[in-house]
């Protein structure tokens, strides 16, 4: 019955708004701690990895949830709050070694290898920094190598903007930065480096107006969608051109509304570049405060699971696929 509802529920939608209404998932426990600023989601295996931007210094922790117990609440009556296991961090003192350090921005893994994006803003200077770890998930432990520490180097120097996306691609690392509209970052593109950290080579990818906060992983077609989010508070950094992903789209009617914008772009690796592909991308029906979307997953093919920092609070949310 409830899978029922939920059909009707996503068909209404997309007839009469083209948005989606998140279905957020309320959590219990230290992971519900807007201070911590959650910033990037992934899997590991069958467990969704929460990764905070700023882990307790007493405490450092990432956090998981299970696959199996994400879709056992939404097929229930959702009246649970769930509670993310702690994952312990060994951690190097980054506060000490980078100047401005402003903690983890992205996540991924490579089998039990985890990547993640660390940031930095020193002087008005941003910086990005890929780190490497490994995954004990049996003791819920991960370490962090503080011999792998490699400097991204930005296209462009935006007050804090940097690289926020990374994915696994052919057992490489792709990484993203935040800021691809025209007009501050006209030619802007992805990198790739190596399971040990080296630079590898660069693909172009489309001009993207406002911010690119996080992406799933590839799927069999080497597509990925990613989140694409805007707060008119930074209207002037970011200094918006026109917005082509709604060319051809009808406008939600939340997004006509508000200035605002949250909303999934699907991307394709084609050859030596990032296309978009014909999919309309997915508005999502949006609140009179926005929220600042910065962790996004696929859950199987039933949809996204994605994350907010402290704006307005944590919220982890279910978007339905249309």
């Amino acid at each position: 019955m409830k899978m029922i509802i939920l059909t009707g529920l996503i068909f209404c939608q997309s007839l009469f708004s083209q948005e989606v209404f998140p279905i957020e998932i309320p959590l219990n426990g230290e992971a519900n701690d807007r201070d911590l600023e959650m910033s990037g989601l992934t899997w590991y295996e069958d467990n969704l990895i929460l990764m905070p931007q700023y882990v307790k210094k007493d405490d450092p922790c990432f956090y998981s949830l299970s696959k199996k117990n994400i879709i056992k609440w939404l097929e229930s009556d959702r009246d649970k709050a769930l509670e993310p296991k702690k994952i312990k961090l060994e951690i190097p003192d980054f506060g000490t070694r980078i100047e401005g350090f402003q903690g983890f921005e992205g996540i991924t893994f490579l089998e039990n290898k985890a990547y993640m994006i660390i940031e930095s803003k020193n002087n008005g200077v941003m910086k990005s920094f890929l780190v490497k770890g490994k995954l004990d998930f049996n003791k819920m432990k991960l370490m962090i190598d503080p011999k792998k520490v490699k400097e991204i180097p930005l296209p462009v120097n935006i007050k804090n903007m940097g690289f926020e996306s990374i994915l696994k691609y052919k057992y490489q690392l792709m990484v993203l930065y935040e800021a691809n509209g025209v007009n501050v970052n006209k030619n802007p593109s992805a990198l790739i480096y190596n399971s040990s950290l080296k630079a590898k080579t660069s693909i172009s990818f489309p001009n993207l107006e406002y911010r690119l906060t996080d992406v799933t992983s590839l799927d069999s077609k080497n597509k990925f969608w990613a989140l694409n989010y805007f707060w008119p508070g930074e209207k002037d950094r970011l200094n918006p051109g026109e917005d082509l992903i709604l060319k051809g789209v009808k406008e939600g009617n939340t997004h006509k509304k508000y200035e605002h914008v949250e909303r999934l772009i699907e991307y394709k690796i084609d050859g030596d570049k990032l296309v978009r592909t014909s999919t309309p991308p997915i508005q999502l029906a949006l609140d009179e405060k926005s929220r600042n979307w910065e962790g996004l997953a696929r859950l199987e093919d039933k949809g996204f699971l994605m994350i907010v920092d402290e704006h307005p609070r944590t919220i982890l949310a279910f978007i339905p696929k249309l």
